[in-house]
């Protein structure tokens, strides 16, 4: 695994065959992790470090725009790992794909793909990234039934780096991008509804900015583009 303790391509899927975006997560041998997507792979990342600080950033390669000093949008301190017997985790990431939301894939994928099963349409899969002092024979005995381990990787800390998912409600609410100058993305709607079978071919991540000793909250949505 080279410099890497731990290397995930995942994405979520339904049977039919529409998916999420292909995530990419990563650990470092000096226990620093990363999170991005396959479309944003290059530009943007996030990031949790040893040190415990967190931050959503442009990566080095796309360096920082003109009108920021610094590669970070956002900076936040993750919450502490809890002691080993408390049956508990710091939960770094929590994210939400719903099911009615996902998108038509469109190519083949050259590089494996971990990919997990869809929940029943209406629902979500909920995704958590989390750090953890206890053993993966000690957090798989002690995790919920609907619980479903997808990495447990060890870090150079004692502690270890796991991924697992769930399956809940969700309210299929639809979100739109109307036209207009201050507008950024005009003319997109993401919506359960797909009459013209575009696939939804646009996918968006996003969530509120996380103070500190808080998780990253997201949720990825597929849409398309409307006419007005």
């Amino acid at each position: 695994m080279g410099k890497n303790v731990a290397d995930l391509r995942f994405g979520i899927k339904r049977e039919d065959g529409v998916i999420s975006s292909i995530w990419r997560l990563w650990a470092t041998k000096h226990g620093d992790i990363y999170l991005t997507t396959k479309r944003m792979g290059g530009i943007h990342k996030y990031s949790f470090h040893q040190s415990g600080i967190c931050r959503s950033a442009f990566t080095s390669e796309y360096g920082s725009p003109k009108t920021m000093s610094d590669r970070a949008i956002h900076k936040w301190k993750k919450t502490p790992t809890p002691s080993t017997g408390s049956n508990n985790y710091s939960r770094l990431a929590w994210i939400a794909f719903p099911t009615n939301f996902l998108s038509r894939q469109t190519q083949d994928e050259r590089k494996k793909i971990s990919w997990i099963e869809a929940a029943p349409e209406n629902k979500a899969t909920y995704l958590e990234l989390a750090i953890v002092a206890e053993t993966e024979k000690h957090v798989k005995h002690h995790m919920s039934p609907d619980r479903n381990l997808v990495l447990f990787a060890a870090l150079p800390n004692d502690e270890s780096l796991m991924v697992l998912y769930y399956y809940a409600e969700w309210e299929n609410k639809d979100i739109s991008s109307p036209s207009g100058s201050g507008s950024i993305f005009p003319d997109l709607l993401f919506s359960e509804n797909d009459p013209k079978d575009t696939g939804r071919p646009i996918r968006i991540l996003f969530g509120p900015e996380p103070s500190d000793n808080e998780a990253l909250l997201l949720q990825e949505l597929g849409g398309f583009k409307v006419n007005g």
